[in-house]
């Protein structure tokens, strides 16, 4: 994901901060803004373009 200006920052959360070989975890993210908040017409995570529901 890319901000038309700002920075995006991605971090682990406290209950998931060591994952052990062999283990799994979910990906999820929050986010907070102080602008438009309607729906975006676009977006992409790691270049790839996500699909808007």
């Amino acid at each position: 994901m890319s901000p038309a200006s700002g920075q995006v920052t991605a971090r682990n959360v406290s209950y998931n901060a060591s994952i052990p070989p062999g283990g799994s975890t979910d990906f999820g993210f929050q986010g907070t803004h102080t602008g438009n908040t309607g729906k975006p017409t676009s977006f992409a995570l790691n270049s790839v373009t996500c699909v808007i529901g």
